[in-house]
């Protein structure tokens, strides 16, 4: 039997910010506007490891210029067709979406057309705030200034994403258009443009197998791609990789002539910034899928084929009578000095790399993947399942995936943004001059160095 779940997200402001559970796929009418979905990067583009690819406005732009932007992502994603099988290795899981239950919900909403000459009453923009008291992020954030419709408007096409469950393949496709408010792109620490996207990718219904390390985690219900890591590396060094959302305190690894500004790579109030390429992806907790009061926030799936929450779940992780809490993660800043000598930055430890926090187990609420075992809702049903949790501590965004990560995520897994070597006869920018040739070298396309 074929289950189709259809999911659509309607274009949402600040004042009618909600769990992203609403369905809806808007088609953007605007006109004769530039970048027509016919023209805007609709094969999804390579991305660059430096996230400079224009010209910064002041010396705080400068200094980025050189290192910014995030680990090497893999973009192959149209061709992406491998998706672990449902082997149902694990007892706590249960086939999460796969009802053929949900294509009422999916068909209920109807399409909407927007025309951008007519458009609605101005909203106010998201502000950048935070609701919590236990934070440990140290950037400053933009305020979302730009609505998901004029964002749209501008691009020629609106928010997409569609999960299609067929077997034991969860098939998702999106545009990477995201559906609520963002911040100024570009801005003086990244100076990028969001442009459309294709993905695609068909996860396990049931995840199974080993766990892996991650670079990118999974795609959320706006379309977006969750990437926690980055690339700037202290010295050009592979061992100090910089935490994107603590990057704001380091002023003193680049030299005396640099000037690192409170905005850190420019993130928005989603933790989100661009790609080279126009890719919108989050670096922490995407506010604009989070509701405006504690509730459990279904929010996307990860490479694995887990289910994504945001922040909150039951203080009993299977009793939803014992209430909801903000999540604790089990990371906490090492003690002391980092190693003296060439190879290191030096100074003490203070959270500006991810190698200056450790996983404590049983420190916090979740365990090393910022995962736990419980019982969720997801689109109105109660699961018991294993499933992540964004937090607004680090690790943020999990680092590392509790089952087998399938296809582009699991090019991406396990390497820390090492690169396979290229097939026979095949090149690629890391490997070589030349153009990638064949389907066979895809997955050495898709990544940078």
């Amino acid at each position: 039997m074929i289950a189709r779940a259809t999911t659509r997200l309607p274009l949402r402001s600040a004042p009618t910010r909600r769990a992203a559970l609403t369905l809806a796929i808007l088609t953007a009418s605007c006109g004769d506007s530039p970048g027509g979905a016919d023209d805007v990067g609709s094969d999804g583009g390579a991305l660059d490891a430096e996230n400079e690819s224009g010209s910064d406005t002041d010396a705080a732009g400068d200094a980025a210029d050189a290192r910014d932007e995030d680990a090497p992502d893999a973009v192959a994603d149209a061709a992406d067709t491998g998706g672990a099988g449902d082997a149902g290795s694990d007892p706590s899981t249960a086939d999460l979406g796969s009802d053929a239950g949900s294509d009422a919900q999916a068909d209920s909403a109807p399409d909407v057309e927007l025309s951008c000459e007519a458009p609605p009453a101005p909203t106010t923009p998201t502000p950048a705030t935070v609701q919590s008291e236990t934070s440990d992020f140290n950037v400053t954030l933009l305020d979302c200034t730009r609505s998901a419709f004029e964002l749209a408007c501008e691009l020629g096409t609106s928010h997409a994403y569609e999960e299609t469950v067929v077997g034991s393949n969860r098939m998702i496709t999106a545009n990477g258009v995201p559906n609520h408010d963002v911040g100024a792109f570009p801005n003086p620490n990244n100076p990028n443009t969001i442009s459309v996207q294709s993905y695609s990718y068909t996860l396990p219904v049931t995840p199974s197998g080993p766990g892996a390390d991650a670079v990118r985690f999974g795609i959320t219900l706006a379309g977006a791609l969750l990437d926690p890591g980055t690339a700037e590396r202290w010295n050009d060094s592979t061992d100090w990789s910089y935490e994107a959302l603590r990057y704001a305190t380091a002023p003193d690894y680049f030299g005396s002539d640099s000037v690192r500004h409170p905005n850190g790579l420019g993130v928005d109030c989603n933790f989100a910034h661009v790609q080279p390429n126009g890719t919108y992806h989050y670096h922490g907790v995407p506010t604009g899928l989070m509701p405006d009061a504690p509730a459990l926030a279904f929010v996307g799936w990860a490479g694995d084929g887990y289910p994504i929450f945001g922040r909150w779940g039951y203080e009993d992780p299977t009793d939803p009578a014992s209430g909801l809490v903000e999540l604790r993660s089990s990371y906490h800043l090492r003690t002391g000095a980092r190693p003296a000598g060439a190879d290191s930055p030096g100074g003490d430890y203070d959270g500006t790399f991810v190698q200056d926090w450790e996983y404590v187990a049983d420190s916090g609420d979740l365990d090393e993947c910022n995962g736990r075992t419980g019982t969720v809702t997801i689109r109105g049903e109660d699961v018991t399942t294993y499933y992540y949790v964004l937090t607004y501590t680090f690790p943020y965004i999990p680092r590392c995936f509790h089952a087998t990560p399938a296809g582009a995520f699991a090019a991406t897994a396990g390497g820390g943004g090492t690169l396979p070597e290229c097939a026979p006869g095949q090149t690629s920018r890391c490997c070589g001059d030349g153009v990638c040739e064949g389907p066979e070298n895809a997955t050495n396309c898709a990544l940078d160095c």
